[in-house]
């Protein structure tokens, strides 16, 4: 196993991580993949390939212009891939160090400076703990700037998609998607995207910002006879949906404390100020158990 591979194991549980990123590389129960190695856009210099799950902080998605104000003060940021807009902050680009192991939990750490391509300067913690049957995903960040900023937190996980996968989530409304992979405006939830009572995946693109989530959802994969519940924790009020089409091996269900491009609506869009030493944290819980088929 590679130097930068870490496996976590538990119960059946077996999950590979890695500093680079402080990603996971792949999850299984009893052998069957819960989630979906997927190289990630923009980054073909990846050393490992591909990613089943990564943190997103200090934001995750776009933000608009590379730039935004808060209390007067302009910020520009530099895109970070090659998307033309940065993308998902910086923690999933970097290597972070490990503060504790052990055979089924790790820690890992990073710290972030401000520089000329971003003005945001913090500490962020993530945890990874396996339990009976179920994987924690833990993920706090403390703003170390100077002055106060505005941070969001979430997680990117890919699942497996397969013709008969189903997905339970509940939400207010949806954002339709514009240019640049934006969102563009709120609306009511279309039939095919709604999944209050499960639904199978629309068969088309699909890349659509949710708010008013209750933080439930469910995915059941009949042809594997398996269902995973995400429990994300209240401060999870949004999420992404992301799949390129029907003949895609992975979808992305994307936990996130923000609507996507949040920082050109700070007033309503989910993100938290941080004054220098405040923190914000969040947890999401993936709960393996077996469906009849």
């Amino acid at each position: 196993m590679p130097d930068d591979v870490i496996r976590l194991e538990r119960n059946g549980l077996i999950v590979d991580v890695s500093p680079l990123g402080g990603a996971i590389l792949s999850a299984h129960w009893h052998g069957v993949p819960i989630l979906a190695p997927t190289p990630s856009p923009g980054l073909a210099s990846r050393v490992l390939g591909a990613e089943a799950c990564f943190p997103l902080v200090p934001f995750g998605n776009r933000i608009e212009n590379n730039s935004f104000h808060l209390e007067g003060q302009a910020y520009v940021l530099a895109p970070n891939t090659a998307d033309p807009l940065v993308l998902h902050g910086d923690g999933w680009l970097k290597r972070w160090s490990i503060l504790r192991q052990t055979r089924w939990e790790i820690v890992f750490c990073y710290a972030q400076g401000a520089s000329a391509t971003t003005p945001f300067a913090y500490e962020a913690t993530q945890t990874i703990a396996l339990g009976d049957d179920r994987l924690s995903l833990s993920l706090t960040v403390t703003n170390q700037a100077n002055r106060a900023l505005p941070y969001g937190l979430g997680f990117h996980p890919y699942f497996p998609r397969n013709p008969e996968t189903r997905l339970f989530a509940q939400a207010g409304s949806r954002w339709s998607e514009r240019e640049n992979h934006l969102p563009g405006s709120p609306g009511p939830v279309p039939p095919d995207m709604n999944f209050a009572f499960g639904a199978r995946l629309p068969a088309d693109w699909i890349n659509n910002a949710f708010d008013g989530w209750n933080g439930r959802a469910t995915i059941e994969w009949p042809e594997t006879g398996m269902a995973l519940s995400i429990d994300a924790d209240s401060n999870f009020k949004y999420f992404v949906l992301y799949s390129p089409s029907a003949k895609s091996s992975f979808f992305c269900f994307e936990p996130m404390t923000h609507l996507p491009n949040a920082h050109q609506q700070q007033k309503s869009g989910g993100l938290s100020t941080l004054a220098r030493g405040e923190q914000l944290a969040g947890k999401v819980v993936l709960l393996c158990r077996k469906v009849s088929s």
